[in-house]
């Protein structure tokens, strides 16, 4: 999640919809009916091929529509003064279901689901949101502590120390997940140190990500953690230029990326978001929050990689994030909230 975008969700041009739908009446609070194949219409703060996030979720939306259940479509990069607007286009124009996908569009899917009593509509934001849900609005965030301690004790298995993080914008949620790093980085190496977060004050500017890493490293960083955002491109130079690995990237952000990082934690909003469908088909959507955890799916390690500037990571890596997973599934694992101040 970032400013006025969460990372996250959906895509592209309505497929052709078996039988017609009814527009929305602002007039009604009973919903229209759901068609064979659902109408879903998201408002993105950000990119939708944005290699992080937003085409996490994207990709899901794509998969759900190859697959003939819903329709989609998006609007990118929506500014957080035009989200009212456009998701009240969308809660009128016969769109069974509504996503504002960005932090700072909470406010605005409740003001427009009270203007639009009939619409059914996302909302999405950090822990504080999921209490929010009403008979119209469902809730979604992710657990930042549980991604982080993931992506912490893959960074542990390769026994690199100290390790840093660079990442954009100081924001709780973020700071909830390198709480978390830390403690799966003491999980998988108890020796391993981590640096004190960097935060360079923006999620898109490379050239700021590229000197926060260089400082990093001169201050003896072995490993960069970071995220998947628009300042990649900057980490991954950087790192690629001092011979030093990466996590939390995409590999396909770059040549450099692709070289130095050593894997992710996504969330594949796939679970997610065929739960929303699956409501709206039978009648039950709203009054729910819900969680992105490694538990239902939808927090997962990816494009584990070898590299050559990471050389101690163990040939049996994938093994041991499965049962790490299986453990935190099953409540075997404590992970310390974390709590302003920290």
């Amino acid at each position: 999640m970032k400013g006025t975008k969460l990372r996250g969700v959906v895509a592209v041009v309505a497929a052709v919809v078996a039988v017609p739908l009814a527009a929305c009446s602002a007039g009604s609070d009973k919903p229209a009916s759901v068609g064979a194949v659902p109408k879903v219409a998201v408002v993105l703060g950000g990119n939708a091929q944005d290699r992080g996030f937003n085409q996490a979720a994207a990709d899901a939306a794509y998969e759900l529509q190859r697959r003939g259940e819903i329709s989609v479509q998006i609007s990118e990069n929506v500014a957080a003064a035009e989200a009212e607007t456009t998701l009240r286009q969308y809660a009128t124009s016969g769109f069974d279901l509504v996503i504002g996908w960005g932090l700072g569009f909470s406010d605005p899917v409740f003001r427009v689901a009270k203007q639009v009593p009939n619409a059914r509509m996302v909302a999405t934001g950090g822990v504080d949101i999921l209490e929010r849900a009403t008979a119209s609005v469902e809730t979604w965030t992710y657990d930042a502590l549980q991604l982080g301690y993931l992506m912490g004790y893959i960074a542990g298995s390769t026994q690199l120390s100290p390790v840093a993080v660079v990442d954009g914008e100081q924001a709780p949620f973020l700071q909830a997940q390198w709480f978390g790093f830390g403690q799966g980085l003491a999980a998988a190496n108890p020796g391993a140190r981590q640096l004190p977060p960097v935060y360079t004050g923006s999620f898109e500017d490379a050239a700021r990500a590229s000197a926060a890493t260089t400082a990093q490293i001169a201050a003896g960083a072995k490993l960069i953690a970071t995220n998947a955002e628009g300042y990649s491109v900057g980490v991954a130079s950087a790192a690629q230029t001092a011979g030093v690995p990466t996590i939390g990237l995409s590999a396909s952000t770059s040549a450099a990326a692709a070289s130095v990082n050593i894997g992710q934690v996504k969330t594949d909003m796939l679970p997610i978001l065929s739960q929303w469908i699956a409501r709206l088909r039978d009648g039950t959507f709203g009054s729910k929050g819900t969680t992105s955890t490694i538990a239902n799916k939808s927090l997962v390690a990816a494009d584990i990689r070898k590299v050559p500037a990471a050389p101690g990571m163990p040939a049996d890596l994938d093994k041991r994030i499965a049962d790490l997973a299986e453990r935190l599934r099953a409540g075997a694992v404590t992970i310390t909230p974390w709590q302003p101040g920290r």
